[in-house]
């Protein structure tokens, strides 16, 4: 009975979800906003949903890159939904995240929050489930690894959405929206997201011939969600300078683009190598639920495939209810209902496995 009351509840709370277009009630979650030392010294913010129902579980979120950090709308949302099953929710903002940087230093960060965490008076350290979504997915895998996270107190569960794997695969999709499913190669126009976020975290390593601060200039206000300046100072590139960044920050390559984007494969091919946690999954005993949507232009769900098959104690669902940036509006209402109740026997898995 009790079980069936959960499920309920479940299909409840993500049925209201759908029809409100996301908007959820505050009457079951209590906000509030900290700030902790970081790594490098500085205050940074956090954000905390606790739950109304009295609670000793805890869901700790690892963000993907954006420059929205913990303040990302879809997020927030998740964990305000989280708490409606009697989860604490804590997002802890990952600086170098923010920055777009997609380098190894964020296992350091994972590490260090969760080992921060988990002393809290407001934290039972044996019932913490952690949840890393895009990029802040495989970091959460490779930190689990560590003795930090590992030997003592490790996470009761972990939980990815919209994860990548390999990282030469997420490459060729973002450059040709290209993936492969079932033997099949398959291709549809990747977000452009994914090609900024690349050329930002290399443009350092690029010789472009030329003076490349006009194309980096483009690129900051890009990932400042700045549009319009980056469109603004687009429009003063010369021709050069113009059909390069416009086909980083539209998303739609052409053939220099990618003669660059091929260059940097082959010369950071260890680096890029290395960045994929493909090679640890084997490692990672620890219980993981993944979830994946399957339009995700940004990274394509092949990858959590990739994931389940290489993880030794997973649970996988590609969901039609979901993009990459939460949930899909394209479908009818009697679509959604029939992925609902797929998706709430995948969470219910979730709730009872972190129950137990």
């Amino acid at each position: 009975m009790k079980s069936f009351q959960i499920k309920y509840n479940f299909f409840l709370s993500l049925f209201s979800l759908i029809v409100n277009k996301g908007k959820i009630s505050d009457k079951d979650y209590q906000f509030k906003l900290e700030k902790y030392i970081g790594l490098n010294g500085d205050r940074t913010p956090m954000h905390i949903y606790y739950s109304k129902k009295k609670s000793n579980k805890t869901v700790i979120i690892f963000l993907g890159a954006s420059p929205d950090g913990e303040k990302h709308k879809a997020i927030n949302n998740l964990a305000k939904l989280i708490t409606k099953f009697g989860y604490n929710v804590f997002i802890p903002r990952i600086p170098p995240l923010m920055d777009l940087d997609i380098s190894n230093k964020n296992i350091d960060w994972i590490t260090y929050l969760y080992n921060l965490l988990k002393k809290r008076n407001d934290i039972d350290s044996k019932n913490i489930s952690t949840l890393g979504i895009s990029y802040g997915g495989g970091m959460l895998l490779k930190a689990s690894l560590k003795d930090e996270m590992h030997k003592e107190d490790s996470p009761k569960s972990m939980f990815l959405y919209g994860a990548g794997c390999n990282t030469e695969t997420i490459l060729n999709f973002i450059t040709k929206g290209e993936f492969e499913s079932n033997g099949k190669v398959s291709q549809v126009d990747p977000h452009d997201w994914g090609l900024t976020v690349f050329f930002h975290h290399f443009i350092d390593d690029i010789d472009f011939g030329f003076d490349n601060s006009n194309i980096k200039q483009v690129l900051q206000y890009r990932v400042n969600n700045e549009k319009i300046k980056a469109h603004k100072k687009l429009e003063e590139l010369n021709k050069v300078e113009y059909n390069i960044a416009n086909a980083i920050i539209s998303g739609k390559i052409n053939d220099e683009v990618q003669k660059i984007v091929d260059i940097i494969i082959k010369d950071k091919k260890d680096y890029i190598e290395d960045l994929s946690c493909k090679h640890i999954c084997k490692d990672v005993s620890s219980k993981v639920f993944i979830l994946h949507g399957a339009n995700d232009n940004m990274i394509p769900f092949t990858e959590s495939v990739q994931l389940n098959q290489l993880l030794p104690n997973s649970e996988l669902l590609i969901s039609f209810l979901f993009e990459h940036k939460g949930m899909s509006s394209k479908r009818s209402i009697f679509f959604k209902l029939k992925e609902l109740i797929r998706l709430v026997q995948f969470l219910f898995k979730f709730h009872k496995f972190n129950a137990s």
